[in-house]
């Protein structure tokens, strides 16, 4: 799962080289977010992800991830620094299995890796979508995160609706768009 964790945040890196001054206040897929507040969000993230590793409980790691700037004065360096932290803290002894606490309630450093690799995957189609990047995600890690779609909580517990507007015979890509409410027919 941790390449799956380097493909996604090397995904994510590549389009948020992307984002040209102009375009961080563009809409994003996610409802009332634009640009900078969906980087913002995943960056946070991987800080988040440091902070409950490292044993913090969730709620403090939240406010205090809520209480910081995120982007500084540089989004792309922010992002390399915080994807080299949070790998760190997934790479540390036995955090694979250790328990974590996370809004959801107590879950596996395992069960974790997967909820970042899906934030981190969802989120760089949606910042594709938003600056008219290239949306097509590394294949490989569509199977992954559909995987994870398939056998994680219903809505990922996080009240995500499918769509339920592809069949049986849909592309991979699509089935999970469709799976986290999101359509490839929408801008």
């Amino acid at each position: 799962m941790m390449g799956a964790l380097d493909t996604a945040t090397n995904e994510f890196g590549r389009l948020l080289r992307l984002v040209d001054e102009g375009e961080w206040g563009l809409p994003t897929p996610c409802w009332d977010w634009n640009v900078r507040y969906l980087v913002a969000h995943v960056i946070g993230g991987n800080r988040f992800a440091v902070n409950v590793l490292g044993g913090m409980r969730a709620m403090e790691a939240i406010d205090l991830v809520m209480s910081s700037p995120q982007l500084g004065d540089d989004a792309v360096s922010a992002w390399a620094a915080t994807c080299a932290e949070q790998a760190t803290a997934f790479s540390a002894d036995a955090a694979l299995d250790r328990p974590i606490d996370h809004p959801l309630g107590e879950i596996s450093g395992r069960e974790f890796l997967e909820f970042r690799v899906f934030d981190i995957t969802l989120h760089a189609w949606d910042l594709a979508r938003s600056i008219g990047a290239d949306d097509q995600l590394d294949p490989d890690l569509v199977d992954v995160v559909l995987n994870i779609v398939r056998n994680g909580p219903p809505g990922m517990g996080f009240g995500i609706e499918a769509l339920d507007r592809v069949t049986g015979t849909a592309l991979p890509q699509a089935t999970l768009l469709d799976l986290t409410g999101r359509s490839s027919d929408s801008p």
